[in-house]
């Protein structure tokens, strides 16, 4: 064949680099829906690649294939091997689905199984629509989750209907002006999307375990996304000490390193999620102490 098929299936890996450098650019600069898309069609391209890379050895050898493969990583863009791009498309929207399904399981599991029972909105925090539910959840660990579900409804026959879950736990130990920030905090994460694309990442990486790549990427967004909201929570209730003081208690108690439990409000979860809680109360403590909010001395 001759070089134009060729550059043809090179295409999706340029387009690929190009996407990455983008979402690179954009992680620092950009507002948090355009980093999500860049980062899923970043996912996307990779999970193509990840999906067909793997039939090909299945397929095409085993250990020998992983060899030729690592000593000529563009072996696969001859153009023979077109079919097995399909296939490799194939399955990765497969698993793109089986994500996406898991993601809404586990959020109406929330609200069914674990008791809940509506909130009133905190003084001065407003939901940004009226789909965006405020929930508490019964667990006696300190917690808080967003996450975003389809639902049967709505002009266009499928509405999007937005979730704040508060645990008992955390309510219990928080004072008024405490969860007032707690609430911003999340409606942060509501308003720029990330109980649609961040939840479903998440899930696609635990999923794909074995994944360095996912791995990482839910892990950078995740952080980013933490900071970011704390930063909105900040700009909508004026008190940073607050939130720090809610960081601070949701961060202390055998909960937080043991097995098994989720990631929510502390981002990463685990030993992790306790040391960037103390990284963030700083930023948080910080802030507080610039004198841009003087109304936080009466908080």
């Amino acid at each position: 064949m001759g070089t134009a098929p060729v550059a043809l299936l090179d295409l999706p890996i340029l387009l690929w680099v190009a996407v990455g450098v983008g979402l690179l650019f954009a992680y620092r600069r950009s507002a948090s829906p355009v980093v999500f898309r860049l980062a899923a069609l970043f996912l996307g391209f990779w999970a193509v690649f990840a999906t067909t890379g793997l039939i090909w050895v299945l397929t095409d050898g085993g250990m020998s294939a992983v060899v030729a493969l690592l000593h000529s990583p563009l072996l696969l863009f001859a153009p023979r091997y077109a079919w097995w791009w399909v296939a490799g498309a194939v399955g990765a929207f497969g698993v793109f689905l089986v994500a996406f399904v898991l993601s809404q399981v586990v959020g109406r599991s929330f609200v069914i199984l674990f008791q809940t029972r509506p909130l009133a909105w905190p003084e001065g925090v407003l939901p940004p629509e009226a789909t965006t539910s405020l929930l508490a959840f019964s667990s006696g660990a300190p917690n808080a989750f967003t996450f975003t579900l389809l639902e049967r409804g709505g002009p266009r026959l499928v509405r999007r209907r937005d979730v704040i879950l508060l645990s008992e736990g955390l309510l219990a130990r928080l004072t008024p002006a405490e969860m007032a920030a707690v609430v911003a905090h999340e409606l942060g994460h509501v308003r720029e999307l990330d109980g649609r694309y961040l939840t479903f990442i998440r899930t696609l990486a635990r999923m794909m375990r074995w994944d360095p790549i996912l791995a990482y990427c839910a892990d950078r967004l995740t952080t980013r996304e933490e900071f970011r909201a704390d930063l909105d929570a900040v700009s909508m209730t004026g008190h940073p000490r607050a939130l720090a003081r809610a960081l601070y208690k949701a961060s202390r108690g055998p909960w937080v390193t043991s097995p098994g439990v989720g990631t929510g409000f502390l981002g990463v979860g685990g030993r992790r999620g306790r040391h960037q809680a103390e990284m963030r109360i700083r930023r948080l403590i910080e802030l507080a102490e610039s004198g841009r909010y003087p109304e936080e001395r009466g908080a």
